[in-house]
């Protein structure tokens, strides 16, 4: 009996087959794309919010805090109606929400 064949080993990067890495690279331009729009829009659901709290004589910190909270009820909201990945993706986002909502905070100031 002959001892199993050893696959070939190479150097990183192994080669991809061109389909393959032509399809895996207009999926990754097309969800980069897609994410930054709705990035974007994120963004600018979030200054509204953020300058009311600021006009109506929230502090920053408590600015932040509301920020926060209501970014988890709308997550929990929303797995609460079958999104099951809404709560990871909120605190995924959450430190860009408040680095976006301290800039917001202290435009113009």
């Amino acid at each position: 009996m002959q001892p199993a064949k050893q696959p070939q080993k190479q150097t990183l990067p192994y080669p991809l087959p061109s389909e393959a890495s032509r399809q895996f690279g207009t999926a990754l331009h097309d969800a980069v794309k897609e994410s930054l729009e709705t990035m974007d829009e994120l963004r600018a659901c979030l200054n509204p919010c953020v300058a009311f709290l600021r006009d109506s004589g929230v502090g920053p910190v408590q600015m932040i805090l509301t920020i926060k909270a209501s970014a988890k009820e709308s997550a929990l909201r929303n797995h609460a109606l079958g999104d099951e990945f809404a709560v990871a993706n909120a605190n995924l986002l959450m430190e860009q929400i408040v680095k976006w909502a301290i800039v917001e905070y202290y435009r113009n100031a």
